[in-house]
């Protein structure tokens, strides 16, 4: 791999090896031009006050350099495929509610994640607790009857009812 000052000539977008989309995005890519020279480029894009600006290098690629980019992003793409399922099995999971198998069979979590429990509905009453003895009803209890550490876990897990609340009180 050979750094270069530019491409010789217009180059067309091959594959993707790797972006980062951080605060600063960074992206590698293998292009190929008209007369069959592959080259890498990486691409910085960063975050100039409320504006981004860029920086572009260039690699000139040897076959053999081009089999090995080609089987990194396959094997880049073949993972991130793999953590998507498994975000879509976790979720659908999380979806099926969790219901607590025993000894209080009507209380569920939204999130495997989540502290909160909530309790099946009953007459339209939205109720949940965090130990699954002590039972708030969100429209009379929520914010006042929480201590600060329960409003701050509230908020955290249920963004929807703390967006519902605002619009509500405004």
């Amino acid at each position: 791999m050979k750094k270069v000052d530019s491409t010789n000539g217009k180059v067309e977008f091959r594959f993707s090896i790797e972006v980062d989309e951080g605060y600063n995005r960074t992206a590698r890519a293998v292009y190929k031009n008209d007369i069959g020279e592959y080259y890498l480029i990486e691409s910085e894009e960063y975050h100039i006050g409320s504006a981004y600006d860029y920086i572009d290098t260039y690699f000139l690629l040897e076959s053999g350099e081009v089999e090995f980019f080609e089987k990194l992003a396959l094997e880049r793409e073949r993972m991130k495929k793999e953590e998507a399922l498994e975000r879509e099995r976790i979720e659908r999971e999380d979806q099926e509610r969790l219901v607590t198998s025993g000894d209080v069979p009507d209380f569920y979590k939204k999130k495997r994640s989540d502290t909160i429990w909530w309790r099946k509905e009953t007459g339209g009453e939205h109720k949940f607790s965090f130990d699954k003895e002590k039972i708030f009803n969100l429209m009379t209890d929520y914010p006042d009857k929480l201590t600060p550490e329960q409003k701050e876990i509230f908020d955290g897990e249920n963004p929807f009812w703390v967006k519902y609340f605002q619009k509500k009180n405004k």
